[in-house]
């Protein structure tokens, strides 16, 4: 059957703070969404904190999966091995990792770069293994243990990590950090064309930290 209308995105909490200029990960696929318009994408990754309601897929191809399992450091190789199956195909394909999931396999864009596979990494920065500190808080919990130091040892900062250096040290095109919504629209436009025109392309978007409150709820609630 003929695909459903595009529904509008979706708004949370996060939104607000975006249009004051910092990143929420819906606004970020808000923006890139509107940039690629009706081209054919693939997400080959996408991280935990990507809300599923901001961007409808109605095509096989249109999400290729995970990794399963809760494999982090996974997202890097298999985009590297699903762009290189869609190379030539006529989409645009797009990985979205976190900044944890990207740096335990950043390794994998010198392959990408060394066998000429377009794509565009965007990676939805938040400066900390976040994934570990919803699973922190939910001990501290369980355990009556201050909820508050939940980030120790997981916050990725002093000094910052350069994400897009990582990227140009591995002879892609390294675009970042963006840290405000101004910076998006164009740092996504400059990314995409370098895709188009046969690079590997990495943006460091600072976004701000959370999941969707049903993913929050069921990661941190005590059993």
């Amino acid at each position: 059957p003929r695909p459903s209308a595009r529904p509008a995105p979706s708004s949370s909490s996060s939104d607000v703070a975006a249009s004051a200029g910092a990143i929420s990960v819906p606004g970020m696929a808000e923006v890139l969404r509107n940039l690629v318009g009706k081209r054919d994408v693939s997400f080959l990754h996408l991280p935990l904190s990507w809300d599923g309601a901001s961007w409808p897929f109605r095509h096989p191809l249109d999400y290729l999966g995970t990794e399963g399992g809760g494999g982090i450091g996974g997202g890097p190789g298999i985009a590297v091995g699903a762009a290189l199956a869609l190379r030539n195909s006529g989409r645009l394909p797009i990985a979205i990792c976190g900044d944890g999931d990207f740096l335990m396999g950043a390794t994998a864009l010198w392959t990408a770069a060394h066998y000429r596979i377009p794509m565009l990494f965007v990676i939805a920065n938040n400066q900390s293994f976040f994934n570990d500190e919803v699973h922190q808080e939910r001990v501290a919990r369980m355990r009556s243990r201050p909820v508050e130091n939940k980030w120790i040892g997981m916050r990725m900062t002093d000094p910052d990590i350069d994400l897009a250096g990582l990227a140009r040290a591995q002879g892609a095109v390294g675009i970042g950090p963006i840290e405000t919504m101004d910076q998006l629209g164009g740092a996504l436009e400059e990314a995409i064309s370098a895709v188009d025109d046969g690079q590997v392309a990495v943006v460091d978007v600072r976004v701000l930290t959370g999941y969707t409150p049903a993913m929050t709820n069921a990661l941190t609630k005590a059993k």
